[in-house]
């Protein structure tokens, strides 16, 4: 083991380990992105009780591309659950 290696890598052998390691931390730090972005609703909403909000076609993968709200192509197809 490397003198820099985590506790959390020093058991993984084989790629097949470290592709499975690799794709549950992306799970992790994309449920992380939902939580923020949903805790950031939820608090916009607190403080402009008087706002109306319209969140339909929003959505944490989506961007602002000439005025329009966009999912870009690397996105596309992907099944999330905002």
């Amino acid at each position: 083991p490397a003198a820099d290696e985590t506790e959390s890598t020093r058991d993984l052998a084989t790629r097949v380990e470290l592709v499975a390691w690799v794709k549950k931390l992306g799970g992790e730090v994309f449920n992380g992105v939902k939580h923020g972005w949903r805790n950031a609703i939820a608090q916009l909403k607190i403080v402009n009780p008087e706002v109306e909000f319209n969140l339909q076609g929003m959505g944490v993968l989506r961007e602002v591309v000439d005025g329009q709200i966009i999912v870009p192509e690397k996105y596309k197809g992907m099944d999330i659950d905002e």
